[in-house]
C-alpha cells in the first residue's frame, strides 16, 4: 500500500505541473487575445473556446488534487458538535466522508466515460477539436479521485480506530 501512495504522490506532482503549465497556457491565450482586440483591432476567434475549455480541464482535474490533499473548504461548526455528542454518529460521519467521493469519483468516471463516447464526432465550434477530447477530464478525474481515495484508505481505517484527523 505504501508504494500505491507513493506513485499517486508522483502522479499529484506531474498533475500540478500539468495545472500550471495549463493555467499559464489559459494567461498566455488570455493576454493575446487583449493584445490582438485592442492593439491590432482584430480578434482571435479561438481564444475564448480555448482558455473555456482549459479552465474545465484545469477545475476537474484539480479538485482531484484538492480532494488528495484535504484542502477542500469544510465547514465543520455542525459535525464537530455531532462527533462531540456521540461518537457512533462521529463514525458514521466520517465514513460518510470517505465513502461520497468514492461514489462520486466513480459516477464521473463510469458517465464521464459515456459522454466522451457519445461525443467522438462533435467538433467544436471555433478549435475544431473534438469534444471528447474536452470531456475526457471527467473520467479521468473519476479515475484520479478513485486511486488518490484507495491511497487514503490508510488514514480512514487509523481515522475510523480513534486516531487523530488530519
Amino acid at each position: 500500500m505504501k508504494q500505491f501512495k507513493k506513485l499517486c504522490d508522483r502522479f499529484e506532482s506531474c498533475i500540478d505541473f500539468l495545472i500550471v503549465v495549463v493555467a499559464v497556457i489559459m494567461m498566455i491565450i488570455g493576454i493575446l487575445q487583449i493584445l490582438f482586440r485592442y492593439v491590432f483591432s482584430s480578434s482571435l476567434s479561438w481564444s475564448e473556446e480555448s482558455i473555456r475549455y482549459l479552465h474545465v480541464w484545469l477545475v476537474t482535474v484539480g479538485g482531484t488534487i484538492c480532494f488528495y490533499r484535504g484542502t477542500f473548504s469544510t465547514i465543520t461548526l455542525i459535525s464537530d458538535r455531532i462527533e462531540a455528542k456521540s461518537r457512533l454518529l462521529g463514525k458514521f460521519l466520517t465514513v460518510c466522508r470517505y465513502v461520497f467521493p468514492i461514489i462520486f469519483y466513480g459516477l464521473m468516471l463510469v458517465e464521464g466515460w459515456k459522454v466522451c463516447a457519445s461525443y467522438t464526432v462533435k467538433r467544436a465550434a471555433a478549435t475544431q477539436i473534438s469534444m471528447a477530447l474536452v470531456y475526457a477530464c471527467i473520467p479521468l478525474s473519476g479515475f484520479l479521485g478513485l486511486a488518490f481515495s484507495a491511497a487514503k484508505a490508510p488514514e480512514f481505517i487509523q481515522e475510523l480506530r480513534g486516531g487523530d484527523k488530519k
